[in-house]
């Protein structure tokens, strides 16, 4: 085939596509097309985005507090780190003048321990207040490797070095004693001999405690 053929072959072909196109606009919609995308980029089948889900976690709501608020708790009275610089006190000789124990004042009402002391071991308290007009020193002494041997003594004294009470146990027990006294700088002076430990409870009746508690 001559050029002159060929130009006539190829200018017939184009005549007959521009034909097909302005009788059928849509014929060139339906030729498949490719599209290519990065590495990075994934290839959507549909053309629909897909939907990014986003994951929120909720904390857990707080659970209220049911603990119940305890009672007012007895305050621990320890020993003084300086001895010293209270009144000079010489426990009496004949520990008997403080007799045995005394009447309970549980049989009026029921007591409240507002303090108390727990050792094993002898010495001088820290200086405390009582606000109560009477109150009491319930005793309790356990002595079980030497009970034989075993020997508690205590006065209870004021700002001023007087003696307001005492008590002496021979081998473990127990003692009751009721103090008629009130106000600040108060202290004890404790000894022991063959004691494993001992507890001095404070308390008075509940009606003296509602009465003369502070702040009511």
């Amino acid at each position: 085939m001559d050029k002159g053929d060929l130009y006539t072959f190829v200018g017939g072909f184009v005549v007959i596509l521009l034909i097909a196109v302005i009788a059928n606009p849509g014929v060139l919609s339906k030729v498949p097309s490719l599209s290519f995308a990065g590495n990075n980029s994934p290839v959507q089948a549909t053309g629909v985005p897909t939907p990014q889900v986003t994951v929120v976690t909720v904390p857990p709501t707080p659970q209220a507090n049911l603990t119940p608020r305890p009672p007012d708790a007895p305050y621990r009275i320890f020993y003084s780190t300086n001895p010293f610089s209270y009144p000079v006190v010489h426990l009496p000789a004949n520990m008997e003048t403080f007799g045995a124990s005394d009447i309970s004042l549980r049989d009026a009402s029921p007591s409240v321990p507002f303090a108390y002391v727990e050792e094993s071991r002898g010495g001088i308290t820290q200086a405390f207040t009582v606000p109560y007009e009477v109150w009491a020193l319930n005793i309790s002494v356990t002595a079980d490797r030497q009970p034989q041997y075993a020997m508690f003594r205590m006065v209870v004294c004021d700002a001023k070095g007087n003696i307001l009470q005492g008590a002496e146990i021979q081998y473990p027990g127990t003692m009751y004693k009721v103090v008629r006294a009130s106000g600040p700088g108060m202290y004890m002076i404790i000894t022991t001999t063959s004691v494993d430990s001992f507890r001095i409870s404070l308390e008075t009746p509940l009606r003296i405690y509602q009465k003369d508690r502070p702040g009511t």
